[in-house]
C-alpha cells in the first residue's frame, strides 16, 4: 500500500480505531510514522501511543477441577470440547497417567481444570458431552472426503 493510500486510510478511521492500529505494533516503520502523524494532527494524547497494549488477563478465579478421568485421552478430549465452547480449560496429570498406569488411581486420574468463574459453564458443556451432544452421526461426511 502506498503512503498516500495509508494517509487516506488513517484519516478515515475513528479515533479509537486509529489509536488501536497505532498501538498494535503490527505496522511497518513507514505506516507507523504515518499513523503517528495522523494521531498528532488530531491532537490525541501521544502518551497513549507509548503505552503497551496488554492482553486482558483479568483474574477469573482459582483453577477448579471439574472432571477426572482414568484415561488421559478422554481428559484431553473433554478439555478440547471445553476450549471449543469458549471455556478456558487445561488438563493435569495426563503425562503421569499415560506413563505409569499404576499411579493412575493414586493420583485420581487425569483432571480437567477451569477457572472458578467458568465452573457453571464447564459443567453444562460436560453434561452435553456426556449426553452425546457432540457425537457425529453415522452419515457424517467431512468436506475433505471425495464422495463418488
Amino acid at each position: 500500500m502506498r503512503n498516500s493510500e495509508l494517509r487516506t486510510l488513517f484519516a478515515s478511521l475513528s479515533d479509537e480505531e486509529l489509536m488501536e492500529r497505532a498501538q498494535s505494533a503490527a505496522l511497518t516503520e513507514d505506516a507507523q510514522a504515518l499513523a503517528d502523524t495522523e494521531v498528532a494532527l488530531r491532537g490525541l494524547q501521544p502518551s497513549r501511543l507509548t503505552a503497551p497494549m496488554e492482553p486482558d488477563l483479568a483474574y477469573q478465579g482459582d483453577l477448579t477441577i471439574v472432571a477426572r478421568n482414568f484415561s488421559a485421552t478422554e481428559a484431553q478430549l473433554l478439555c478440547a470440547c471445553l476450549l471449543a465452547s469458549g471455556v478456558p480449560a487445561e488438563t493435569a496429570d495426563t503425562q503421569l497417567v499415560q506413563t505409569n498406569a499404576l499411579l493412575t488411581i493414586a493420583v485420581g486420574g487425569a483432571s480437567v481444570r477451569v477457572p472458578a468463574n467458568f465452573v457453571v459453564d464447564a459443567k453444562a458443556v460436560i453434561a452435553a458431552f456426556e449426553r452425546g451432544d457432540f457425537a457425529l452421526d453415522e452419515n457424517f461426511s467431512s468436506s475433505n472426503e471425495n464422495t463418488p
